[in-house]
């Protein structure tokens, strides 16, 4: 369907019922506009000035009298206004006319750049949070600003006290040396294990239990990634 254009003719809103004037309205409709209408069309695109049904009617009668053209479309008509074949520009208007086209071309590289950035910016404001998602994000950062803050109160407020750097640094310093002791022990565990397994003298399980046995009199034993010993350390 071609896209409506504004009534040239005629404003109101109120139905003419004066067929003369209502042919008038429809004829200067057509001829301006020097497209083919349908009837609904027609009427619409005069805001009702001529009602659909009248329009039909008119429409019929003047193309049977030859003063607009017209021809079946689908399962409708369409109707034209009857140009002068004969009526032609003078070379002024021509110019005029090749001067307004050659300007509106020269609009159009402006009016695509100008499109860019509409379009980029319309993009930027539709990716950014709305703000009913901006309020729900505040509601989260208060209720956990709020959990936070009750949990604060009670350690201030109770006999638990923050650990400083000084005594956390101890406690560090104390686990690495640990660390270093057990993994030297670890170490040498096995490669005293590796030893008595090459020597054929003894076998796994059998040095097992003897660790275990060895165990229940001092001597500290140790499995791959433990450490045991018989005064808790």
């Amino acid at each position: 369907m071609p896209p409506r254009k504004a009534a040239a003719a005629s404003t109101t809103t109120k139905p003419t019922t004066d067929d003369a004037k209502a042919c008038t309205l429809i004829l200067t409709y057509l001829i301006s506009q020097n497209r083919p209408y349908s009837a609904t069309e027609i009427s619409s695109n005069l805001h009702n000035a001529v009602t659909k049904a009248r329009t039909d009617k008119l429409l019929k009668e003047m193309f049977e009298r030859g003063e607009i053209a017209g021809k079946a479309s689908g399962k409708q008509w369409v109707f034209w206004g009857v140009q002068d074949p004969n009526a032609t520009s003078t070379p002024e208007e021509l110019a005029a006319a090749d001067a307004q086209i050659a300007a509106l071309r020269d609009k159009i590289p402006t009016l695509k750049s100008e499109l860019k950035s509409a379009s980029t910016t319309l993009s930027t404001l539709r990716s950014a949070p709305t703000t009913s998602a901006l309020r729900e994000s505040v509601q989260t950062l208060e209720t956990d600003k709020e959990d936070k803050e009750g949990r604060l109160h009670v350690l201030r407020a109770g006999s638990t006290k923050p650990v400083n750097v000084e005594e956390r640094e101890a406690v560090e310093g104390e686990w690495r040396r640990w660390k270093r002791t057990r993994d030297a022990r670890k170490r040498a565990f096995g490669e005293l294990e590796g030893m008595l397994l090459d020597s054929g003298v003894i076998g796994k399980e059998a040095l097992w239990w003897l660790m275990k046995d060895a165990a229940t009199v001092g001597i500290e034993a140790a499995r791959p990634g433990m450490i045991t010993n018989t005064d808790g350390v």
